[in-house]
Parts: C-alpha cells; sequence; structure tokens
C-alpha cells in the first residue's frame, strides 16, 4: 500500500487544508453534483421509508449539507486531523480518524456510504480492491454506495500539450490544471503518478509561479497552492470510468451492482462521474 494511506504520514492534506478557499470545480463538488448525491439519498430513503444511517469517506463539506431525510445519522472517516479540525461542519466526534482501509466499524452498520474524488488516492489494484471489500463488510445488504470519481480521458493527453494550453489560457483554474497534468502524467493506474512529479513538471516547463501567475492571470494565492505537492509523498491512480465499474463488480466477485451514472456539464465533466452501485444482492435495474 502508498504512503498516502497511512494516518502518520499526512502528505499534501494539512496544506490543503489550510488552502481550501483556493479549491474549486472540479476538485470539489458543485450544486449539479449535489443534486445527482441527493437523488440517490432520496431514493435510497423512498425505498426505505427511514432516515438512513451514513459514512462519508473523506470530510467533504458539501457531503454534509446534502439533502439529507431528518432523522439521518452521519459519519465521516479521514487519515488527516487538519483536514477534520478545519472541514468538518458537524461534531468531530462523528469522525474516526483513520484510513479508509483500517476504519473500524462494525458489519452491516451503514445504509450508505458516500465518497467525493477519493477512490483515485488508494494504490490500484490492491488498495482500491480492499476498499471495495471494506465497504460491502460495513453496508447493510441494502446499503448504497455513491462516489463522485475522477476519471482519465478517453484518449490520454501530452502532458507539454498541457502546458501550451495552459500558457495560451485554455485552462480557466488550478483545479482543472492539477487533473488534467496528473493523468497526462500517469502511465498506468498501477504505478500511479507522484505528486512531486507533477509539481516538478510544472515547475521545469513554467517557471517561476509569480511569472506564471501574471501571465495566466490568476492570483499568486491560487497558483501557489499547488506548492502542497512539491514535496508530498503521495501517488495518485486514476482509472477509467469502465474499470472503476470493474473493480466493484467483476473484480470484487460481484459484491456491487451499478444501477446509476451521471456526467455532469461543467468544465471536465465528463472525467467527474457520479456512480451508484448497491450491494450486489438488491440488483435493482439501471436507471
Amino acid at each position: 500500500m502508498n504512503e498516502d494511506t497511512k494516518v502518520n504520514d499526512p502528505g499534501q492534506w494539512p496544506t490543503i487544508a489550510r488552502n481550501w478557499k483556493q479549491i474549486g470545480s472540479p476538485l470539489r463538488p458543485v450544486i449539479e453534483d449535489n443534486l445527482y448525491i441527493s437523488a440517490a439519498i432520496d431514493n435510497w430513503f423512498e425505498t426505505s421509508a427511514v432516515a438512513p444511517k451514513a459514512l462519508i469517506l473523506g470530510v467533504t463539506p458539501e457531503l454534509y449539507h446534502a439533502h439529507w431525510p431528518e432523522g439521518s445519522v452521519l459519519h465521516a472517516a479521514d487519515r488527516t486531523i487538519e483536514m477534520i479540525e478545519n472541514l468538518w461542519p458537524g461534531d468531530t466526534l462523528q469522525v474516526q480518524h483513520s484510513t479508509w482501509l483500517d476504519m473500524d466499524w462494525p458489519e452491516s452498520n451503514f445504509d450508505l456510504v458516500l465518497c467525493d474524488g477519493g477512490l483515485h488516492l488508494l494504490d490500484y489494484p490492491i488498495g482500491q480492491q480492499a476498499l471495495v471489500e471494506k465497504l460491502a463488510h460495513i453496508l447493510a445488504p441494502s446499503g448504497v454506495v455513491v462516489f463522485r470519481l475522477f476519471v482519465l480521458p478517453e484518449h490520454k493527453e501530452d502532458p507539454l500539450a498541457i502546458i501550451e494550453h495552459l500558457l495560451n489560457g485554455k485552462i480557466p483554474n488550478l483545479n482543472c490544471l492539477k487533473l488534467r497534468l496528473g493523468m497526462a502524467l500517469q502511465e498506468s493506474p498501477e504505478t500511479g503518478v507522484a505528486l512531486q512529479h507533477v509539481w516538478q513538471f510544472l515547475h521545469d516547463n513554467c517557471g517561476e509561479w509569480s511569472e506564471l501567475a501574471t501571465k495566466l492571470g490568476w492570483s499568486l494565492e491560487h497558483l501557489s497552492a499547488i506548492d502542497a505537492y512539491k514535496e508530498s509523498q503521495a501517488r495518485y491512480h486514476f482509472l477509467s470510468t469502465k474499470d472503476v465499474i470493474a473493480l466493484f463488480s467483476e473484480d470484487s466477485n460481484h459484491l456491487f451492482e451499478l444501477t446509476r451514472l451521471d456526467i455532469p456539464g461543467y468544465e471536465m465533466g465528463n472525467q467527474c462521474p457520479t456512480v451508484v452501485f448497491h450491494r450486489a444482492d438488491e440488483q435493482p435495474a439501471i436507471a
């Protein structure tokens, strides 16, 4: 398992917690994403007629503020104490300070598990497969998993072409740049991409941040948020949508069944789908 899954190696996350206001779409969910998430919650509630007990992987505020039925019980799990203290809108006693693979929840404890842009944080295939098995263990038989993903584009991009797009003003913000460049620099999902490599490649090809920020018309504060990657030991492991679906179904002995897939209309929306999986024993028809 890679270093990004260890509680004692917080990596880039304390810096990200401090600079959270610089994080935006597509790295954070927007109203359109929350509509998909809330629809999944509502669908579960309409079927079950009781308020759910739910787990959020990470402490994404937008998931906490989704359209939850009255009486819902929310918990979270996050390995970085700075993220918990700075971002979780609820009682921090609701949050387990743990990696997602080391969570200590009882079997069949949750009705729903939600995660925003987190699957790629685990190594592939071992870490991501282990997470799927963990979710199957802690979900009730009628349980639902709702993930917003960051997935590879249909055609791999050339990293230098991305730099050219950036310098020509065709990339609107650092959030899009991080995803595009990270995915382009990844050789395979198994090897992933080192965040240090993303930072170094950008620096080697674009020079000092102050000059680049001026050229792009971005604030220096916004661009400098990439410095969270500079000394991070983490690697991201991006998959295609097809591979994620296989991960939850065929590759995990059919523990889950895909029941919904929504693609938002914003910049890079095709790479940020929201997927809904049910425990395979339920297997409702795809919407």
